[in-house]
Formats: C-alpha cells, sequence, structure tokens
C-alpha cells in the first residue's frame, strides 16, 4: 500500500473530513467490491491456469470478507448500506461492462482467459486505491472515530489488497509472454560457424612463393616445348 514515509507524514498531517462525502465515498467503494467478487465469478468460468484458479478462489473468498468489513464500518458510522450514492452506481456500471466484456465477443479460449485476468487487474487497481484511501483518512483525520474505525478495518484488509494487485498484474504479465511465444519457430544456428583464418604476412609470403614458383615452372616448360619444335 502506502509507502512507509507518505503514512509517516500523514501522521504528522491533520484533516477534517466531510462526514456527508465520506459515506457517499464508502457506498461507492462497498460497490466496487460488490462487482469485484461477480468479476472473480465470472473468471474463475474462463481461466484454466490451475495457478490462477487457485489463487481466484482465495482472492473471491477475501473479497467477500472485505464487503463485509466496508458493510461494519459504514453501519459503525450510522450509514445505510443499501442506499446507493452516485458514485456506487457509477462504480456498478463498470463492473457490468467488464462482465459484459467476458462473454465470448469471438476471442478464442485463450485470449478469453487473459482477458478474464485483465479485468481483474483493472477491478484490483481501484479497489487497491480505494483502501488506501481509506487507510490515508485514518491518518489524517482529526475525528478519533473516524481514526479508531478505518484504522481498524484498513489494517485488516491493506495486505491482502496488495496481493490481489500485485500477483495478478504479474501473472498476467507471464501469461501474455507466454502467449506471444507460443507456436513460434526460430532460426537454428549453426554450431560451429566457419571462421577465416586472419591474413598475415607470413602467409601472404607463403602464397606469393607459391605463385612465383608455378610461374617458372610454366615459363620453363614452353620454353622447351619451343625448343622440341
Amino acid at each position: 500500500m502506502a509507502e512507509l514515509t507518505e503514512k509517516v507524514k500523514d501522521f504528522f498531517t491533520s484533516a477534517k473530513i466531510n462526514k456527508s462525502t465520506l459515506m457517499d465515498v464508502l457506498s461507492e467503494f462497498l460497490a466496487v467490491e460488490m462487482g469485484g467478487q461477480k468479476l472473480y465469478e465470472k473468471a474463475l468460468t474462463l481461466v484454466s491456469d490451475s495457478e490462477v484458479k487457485t489463487k481466484f478462489r482465495e482472492f473471491h473468498r477475501q473479497t467477500i470478507k472485505h464487503q463485509k468489513v466496508l458493510t461494519e464500518v459504514i453501519h459503525k458510522l450510522g450509514g445505510n448500506t443499501r442506499a446507493q450514492s452516485a458514485g456506487a452506481k457509477v462504480a456498478t456500471e463498470k463492473a457490468q461492462a467488464l462482465l459484459r466484456s467476458m462473454d465470448g465477443n469471438g476471442l478464442s479460449k485463450d485470449q478469453a482467459e487473459l482477458n478474464a485476468i485483465e479485468n481483474i487487474v483493472l477491478a484490483e487497481t481501484k479497489d487497491h486505491a480505494d483502501w488506501e484511501l481509506i487507510g490515508k483518512i485514518a491518518r489524517q483525520s482529526n475525528d478519533d472515530r473516524l481514526r479508531e474505525v478505518l484504522g481498524a478495518a484498513a489494517s485488516e484488509v491493506e495486505q491482502e489488497e496488495d496481493e490481489h494487485l500485485n500477483w495478478t498484474r504479474k501473472k498476467l504479465g507471464e501469461l501474455q509472454m507466454e502467449s506471444l511465444t507460443k507456436g513460434a519457430t526460430s532460426d537454428k544456428k549453426s554450431d560451429s560457424p566457419k571462421v577465416e583464418a586472419p591474413i598475415t604476412k607470413s602467409s601472404m609470403k607463403r602464397t606469393g612463393g607459391r605463385a612465383r614458383s608455378r610461374t617458372k615452372a610454366s615459363s620453363k616448360s614452353k620454353s622447351r616445348a619451343r625448343t622440341t619444335r
């Protein structure tokens, strides 16, 4: 999540948080988690890599837990989890758009798998940023209640969110490289490339000497032939 130096700086920064705006934002963050749950469920029907399946099942369970954590936060702060803010409605629409992009669309099985994992990376990037902000609010707020409630939630979730994003992003890169090299043929290189011997003065002399000897021998032969005639 946030760098250590940034966290230390936050503790020395005081901010007065607008409670109404915060509740709207938390409603949006809850919608993001709910959308993430559906994305994992859809992705699990499309991925075939065993390692990805195992991790996505784990991340799916943790995402449901994160929803519960956010729901408790909203309740503790006096909010209503059934009321969707404008931001929450937009977050829901974004998740639905990602889900629609995973419905075939002419992709091969391998392409559909990569697309599903890519959509998880997109969703987890937003989710990761949400929890970073929750942690930042907890560190900077001058409201003791907010510091207590949000701080406890961030401490419980932040490390898991780090893994969700970092692992999935790295795995996506690995699988994309595999797909790019699958079926590719490489030119076979010669095991023992021909190396030409360097030309030296001594070799030039030896070559020149042989040439002169052949010239003299040829001249003598022609002379004898004329004499015979």
